[in-house]
């Protein structure tokens, strides 16, 4: 006859096979704990890189672009006229740079890289410095008397033309002093780099003014750059005659969330020959 007795597993086999599953799954959830952590602590430190080196670079370009001699720092604050343009000027014949007047036209030498981008106006020197007009600055040596932040050497751009710009330095009554390179150089804003735990904001287009301001007051435009900041700092060595400067940033950032921070830091090379 057929043995129709019924096959299976008994309840003991079946709680030993629970039993070894759940072995085998809490090692193995072991095993892979530790990769899993490291590589999700890896996408967290990433993203806080690159949230700091974004906004290093943008304030690297920047700073490269900055007119000699006018980087100043003040605690955690950098601040420099920003140049939109720079070249040659004629320093003999009729339209020479002449050095002995309040206002003229003269002619620079070759082509400007952003000459169409230059804003002009009918206006004298605070015009310039209130940001109506873009600014015309030789020989910044940012000493007294050769200080483009004091009005000394900072004249309003009121007209251009194919190879020539005119220019208005009322109130000053000439410009102090000549370029040994006949170089000028058209500014079109200052820029404020302000820290303050925990951002970083950008600020330009305000008013020139002879001490820093710390932020800068009336600036139209002011942009967030970091919103997890939790350490900052700024240092600036002007340099010598045979070497450029040199500006050191320093960032820490932070997810107070998660309990992680990176610090980065950033060398800017400046050129400070007026």
């Amino acid at each position: 006859m057929l043995d129709m007795k019924a096959k299976g597993f008994t309840l003991i086999e079946l709680v030993i096979v629970i039993l070894l599953l759940g072995i085998l799954s809490f090692t193995l959830i072991n095993i892979l704990r530790g990769p899993m952590e490291a590589f999700v602590d890896v996408q967290q430190r990433a993203q806080l890189v690159d949230i700091a080196e974004t906004a290093l670079q943008r304030m690297t370009r920047e700073i490269r672009l900055a007119l000699p001699n006018s980087i100043r720092i003040s605690g955690t604050a950098i601040e420099f006229l920003r140049t939109l343009d720079g070249g040659r000027y004629r320093k003999q014949g009729a339209n020479r740079l002449k050095f002995n007047k309040q206002s003229d036209t003269f002619e620079f030498l070759g082509p400007l890289n952003n000459f169409g981008g230059i804003d002009v106006g009918a206006g004298t020197q605070p015009d310039c410095m209130n940001d109506t007009v873009d600014c015309m600055v030789v020989f910044n040596t940012g000493q007294s008397g050769a200080d483009a932040y004091n009005g000394d050497n900072i004249a309003a751009i009121t007209a251009k033309a194919a190879s020539t710009l005119s220019f208005d330095l009322t109130p000053v009554t000439k410009f102090p002093f000549e370029s040994p390179r006949q170089r000028f150089f058209v500014v079109d804003t200052p820029v404020s780099f302000v820290c303050s735990v925990p951002n970083i904001r950008r600020y330009s287009h305000y008013t020139i003014v002879g001490a820093q301001p710390v932020p800068p007051v009336g600036a139209t435009s002011n942009n967030l750059l970091i919103d997890q900041l939790s350490s900052c700092s700024m240092e600036y060595d002007p340099g010598t005659a045979t070497r450029g400067g040199l500006v050191t940033i320093s960032l820490t950032v932070q997810n107070t969330n998660l309990g992680q921070s990176v610090t980065l830091l950033q060398q800017v090379h400046v050129d400070n020959q007026p």
